[in-house]
C-alpha cells in the first residue's frame, strides 16, 4: 500500500466534487447522518482558520477519481455550505464570490436563495473559506487493503454503530442479502460505488433534525408501525434486524439473537458465518430474498395500508401498557416468522385483519423475553404462540400470494430507480385530462414519445434492464384527486396506476391494451424494439395496477423513423455519425462481453 500526503483547496475540492470525481463505496460507507449543527460547527472552524484532521481517499489507478475512506460526513457539508443549503449563524456563502460555483448556479444545477445581501458573509471571508487547506493523505491500495484500512481506522471510539462497524466491508453473500433487503424496505436503493453528491439521496432524515436529506424515517415501514424508532434506524439497527430474520429463515431455526452472534455473522472467518453462508449458496440468495420481501410486503398490507385506527401502529397494539414507548422487536421477530411459517409452511394468506389486530393486543405481555439475549427454545416457544393467534385471520391461497409477490416486484423496481434515474421513464397515463373542459383524449402523441425513448434506452449500453413505467409520477405534477384517485408515495415516487386511464377512457383493461397496441403499430421502431414495448407486464401494489415495459439492448442501434438517440442522464438526445460509429462497438462490445 502505497500512501502519499497533500494540501488540496477547498476551491478545488468542490471542483473535483462537481467534476464527479468523488465515491463512496457503500460496502463500507453506509449513509450521511451528520446534523445541522454538526455541519454547521465544522463550517464555523473553517472560518476560523483551525485546522482540521485528515480526509483519508483511496486513488482509481485507472482513472482520477477519488473512494472517500474518511471525510465523507465533512466533504459533504462543505460543498454543502458553497451550495447555500446550510448557513452559519445565520450567514451564507456568497456564491457571487466563486464564478465556477455561480456559473453551476445560473444552470440550475442547484438553487438560488432569495435572501437579503446583508445574510451573506463578506467577500474576503468567502474567498478566504475557498483557500482554505485541507490535507489529504491518498492511498494506493487494493480492495482487500482499502477495505482493512478504513475498518481499522473505525475500530474503535463511536464514529460507527455496531451495526455499521461490523458491516464495513464485508462482501459475502449474507451481508449483501441484508443490504439489499434493508435498503429496498428503507427506501435507498443505490448501486455499490455512489457519486458523494447523491450521497444526500440515499441518506436519513426526519422531521425533527431536518438533516437535509431525502430519505425519510416518517415515511418508513419501521417508523410508521413503531416497531423501531428513529435513532434505532440511525444506528442501523433495521439492518440488524434484517440479519437476524435472514439467518433464521436459512437455517430454519431461529437465530440466537447477541451482539457475539451478530459480530460471528458478520465476520467470514467464524464458523457460523461459513456455516450460513454455505446454507445461503445451497438455497441460493434470490429465492430466499424473494421470500422475505415478500412476507414483508404481506405484513405491510396488513399493519399499515389495513390499520384499522390511525392512531394505533403494530408498537402500540401490542405493547403490554399505554406507557410503553419502547421499539417492538420481540414482539415483530415473533410476528414476522409466523406470517413466514403461515405463507410458505401452511400456503395461507391473511384474510381477514380485523381479526389479526384483535388476536395481537397487548402481545408483548404474553412472550419470553431477554435483556442481553434471549434462547433459541423462548422464540420457539413466542413463534408457536403468535402463530396460534393470528391463524383464524388466514385462509388457505397459493394464488392471493402472487399478487403480493408481484407487488414486491413493483417496489423494488420503483426503489430502484430513485437511485438510477436514468434508466427509468414514468408516464402518468396514455389519456390526457382538461379539468376546466372536462376533455378526455387518448394522446397518440405520448405513445410516440413511448417509443421513441424505448429506443434511447436500447443505445444505452447496459446489463441492466431499462423500464417505461405507466401509472407512475416523480412529482407531483398530476392530477387524479379530481377522479376520486388518492396516490401514494413510495420515496420520491408517486402511484396512481393505470384506474385514471380506465375512468378517463370508460374501457375495460383488454380494450385499453388494444387501443395502445394499435396506435404502437404505426410507430417508426425495427421488429424487436415491437416486441419487446407491447411486452407489458402488470404489477399490483397497495391496490394500484401499474404497467411496465422492460427494454434491453438488441445488439445494434436502433432507430426511431430513421434517426438514433441515446440517453443521457433523463434526457433523449439524438446521436450524429462519429457518435453512431461508436455506438455500434460499444453495443457490440456490451453484447460479447
Amino acid at each position: 500500500m502505497k500512501t502519499s500526503t497533500d494540501g488540496l483547496s477547498i476551491l478545488i475540492a468542490y471542483s473535483n466534487y462537481r467534476k464527479n470525481l468523488f465515491f463512496v463505496n457503500r460496502v463500507y460507507q453506509r449513509k450521511l447522518v451528520w446534523t445541522v449543527s454538526e455541519k454547521e460547527l465544522l463550517i464555523d472552524s473553517i472560518l476560523k482558520q483551525y485546522a482540521l484532521p485528515s480526509f483519508l481517499l483511496s486513488k482509481d489507478e485507472n482513472k482520477d477519481t477519488f473512494e472517500i475512506l474518511d471525510g465523507v460526513q465533512r466533504l459533504s457539508a462543505i460543498f454543502e455550505f458553497i451550495e447555500n443549503k446550510i448557513s452559519v449563524n445565520g450567514k451564507y456563502f456568497n456564491v457571487d464570490t466563486f464564478p465556477f460555483a455561480k456559473n453551476l448556479q445560473s444552470n440550475g444545477v442547484f438553487p438560488k436563495l432569495s435572501i437579503n445581501k446583508s445574510m451573506l458573509l463578506p467577500a474576503d471571508v468567502c474567498t478566504d473559506f475557498l483557500n482554505f487547506t485541507i490535507l489529504t493523505n491518498t492511498i494506493s491500495a487494493n480492495s482487500d487493503e482499502t477495505i482493512d484500512l478504513f475498518r481499522r481506522i473505525n475500530s474503535q471510539g463511536h464514529s460507527l454503530s455496531n451495526q455499521d462497524r461490523r458491516r464495513s466491508g464485508v462482501v459475502t453473500n449474507f451481508a449483501t442479502l441484508v443490504d439489499e433487503i434493508s435498503t429496498l424496505l428503507r427506501g435507498d436503493v443505490s448501486q455499490r460505488i455512489v457519486n458523494l453528491k447523491d450521497m444526500p439521496s440515499i441518506s436519513l432524515d426526519d422531521q425533527r433534525s431536518k438533516k437535509g436529506y431525502k430519505i425519510s424515517i416518517e415515511d418508513s415501514f419501521w417508523f410508521k408501525t413503531g416497531i423501531l424508532r428513529r435513532d434505532n434506524l440511525v444506528k442501523s439497527e433495521d439492518e440488524e434486524f434484517i440479519a437476524d430474520l435472514a439467518a433464521s429463515v436459512i437455517s430454519g431455526t431461529p437465530f440466537s439473537a447477541s451482539q457475539e452472534n451478530f459480530n460471528k455473522l458478520y465476520d467470514p472467518n467464524s464458523s457460523m458465518s461459513q456455516s450460513y453462508e454455505t446454507q445461503l449458496n445451497s438455497q441460493g440468495k434470490d429465492p430466499i430474498k424473494e421470500r422475505i420481501e415478500t412476507v414483508f410486503s404481506v405484513i405491510n398490507s396488513a399493519l399499515i395500508t389495513n390499520q384499522p385506527n390511525p392512531k394505533t401502529n403494530f408498537q402500540q397494539a401490542v405493547s403490554a401498557t399505554n406507557n410503553n414507548h419502547n421499539p417492538s422487536k420481540y414482539a415483530f421477530y415473533a410476528f414476522f416468522m409466523a406470517f413466514y411459517n403461515l405463507i410458505y409452511h401452511k400456503n395461507k394468506v391473511p384474510s381477514n385483519f380485523t381479526t389479526i389486530w384483535r388476536n395481537i393486543t397487548g402481545l408483548e405481555s404474553k412472550l419470553a423475553k431477554g435483556s442481553h439475549s434471549i434462547k433459541v427454545s423462548d422464540r420457539e416457544t413466542n413463534i408457536t404462540l403468535v402463530e396460534g393467534l393470528l391463524d383464524p385471520g388466514f385462509i388457505f391461497s397459493k394464488d392471493e400470494l402472487k399478487k403480493y409477490s408481484d407487488g414486491q416486484i413493483l417496489k423494488q423496481i420503483l426503489e430502484d430507480s430513485s437511485g438510477e434515474t436514468e434508466r427509468f421513464e414514468f408516464k402518468l397515463g396514455l389519456y390526457s385530462f382538461n379539468p376546466q373542459t372536462q376533455k378526455k383524449t387518448f394522446n397518440t402523441k405520448l405513445v410516440s414519445n413511448i417509443a421513441k425513448k424505448a429506443t434511447s434506452f436500447a443505445n444505452t449500453p447496459s446489463h441492466k434492464s431499462s423500464y417505461i413505467m405507466i401509472g407512475v409520477a416523480d412529482s407531483d405534477s398530476y392530477n387524479a384527486s379530481d377522479l376520486g384517485i388518492e396516490p401514494f408515495r413510495i420515496g420520491p415516487i408517486s402511484i396512481v396506476g393505470i384506474k385514471r386511464d380506465l375512468i378517463l377512457s370508460g374501457k375495460s383493461i383488454d380494450e385499453y391494451y388494444q387501443h395502445y397496441f394499435s396506435a404502437l403499430s404505426q410507430e417508426p421502431v425495427s421488429e424487436e424494439m415491437m416486441t419487446m414495448l407491447k411486452g407489458i407486464k402488470s404489477y399490483t401494489y397497495n391496490g394500484a395496477t401499474v404497467l411496465s415495459i422492460k427494454i434491453d439492448n438488441t445488439g445494434k442501434p436502433e432507430p426511431y423513423n430513421g434517426k438514433y438517440y441515446r440517453r443521457e442522464g433523463t434526457n433523449t438526445v439524438e446521436l450524429n455519425v462519429p457518435d453512431l460509429i461508436s455506438l455500434t462497438q460499444n453495443l457490440q462490445k456490451h453484447m460479447d462481453d
